[in-house]
């Protein structure tokens, strides 16, 4: 298994909104969700901005309620479509926001850098509606919220494995053997395991195919929205 550690793959200038994205979900793991130590806060928060699919396209009628870890949710029914967005910025755990915090961290740059500062932006949250579009198309009756970056951050991964296959990654391999690949075959190999894992895996609390849908997201609109490579002309 590819743990990445570093890219070797140099910037021209800062990251500044892939730095804010980061800055951004922390704060709102921290101060919104109480990093899970606030009593009923995490739970309060799911309930309010997760999204939730069942109840974002009318499947339960208004006031049907269910039970998350003890806190009562009740479901308006008011197709709530902020947290198509809102989700994005949630987590469930400190391993899952330090994981897609990583992520982001070293592929982000390279993205943020190709398609320039508020383009990426478009791009970040366009992968992450992507990505809930593939798994609402897969459990469109549900009542399970689902939070994370995981699937916009996997926008940036496909877009990286497009844009820069050859890049020299530093990756932890089984846990013990630092070794450096090409970014296609870590990227790829990362793909592969979500198709695999949505097609054949039991775990229900992984959203593989949001992983899926950013991922292809991703592929498809970082050719589209690339810079154009600038052309310089000497004049006289």
């Amino acid at each position: 298994m590819f743990f990445p550690i570093y890219d070797h793959n140099p910037i021209d200038r800062k990251p500044i909104v892939t730095y804010a994205i980061i800055g951004t979900n922390l704060a709102v793991w921290i101060f919104g969700q109480g990093a899970r130590m606030v009593a009923g806060l995490y739970e309060t928060s799911l309930c309010n901005y997760a999204l939730i699919s069942g109840d974002l396209f009318g499947q339960f009628p208004s006031g049907t309620w269910f039970l998350l870890d003890g806190t009562v949710c009740v479901l308006d029914g008011q197709h709530e479509y902020y947290r198509l967005i809102t989700h994005m910025f949630m987590h469930g755990g400190w391993l899952h926001i330090i994981g897609n915090m990583w992520y982001l961290w070293i592929f982000g740059d390279n993205i943020e850098n190709a398609l320039g500062r508020v383009r990426f932006l478009i791009f970040y949250l366009i992968c992450g509606l992507g990505a809930a579009a593939a798994q609402i198309a897969t459990d469109f009756n549900t009542v399970v919220p689902m939070v994370g970056a995981s699937g916009a951050v996997s926008g940036v991964l496909g877009a990286y494995i497009l844009l820069h296959p050859r890049s020299r990654i530093k990756v932890l391999l089984f846990f013990f053997m630092i070794i450096e690949v090409p970014a296609v075959i870590v990227l790829g190999f990362y793909f592969a395991l979500q198709v695999f894992n949505g097609l054949y895996g039991t775990d229900t609390q992984v959203a593989y195919w949001a992983h899926i849908g950013g991922f292809v997201a991703g592929l498809v609109l970082v050719k589209l929205m690339k810079k154009k490579e600038q052309k310089f002309t000497l004049r006289h």
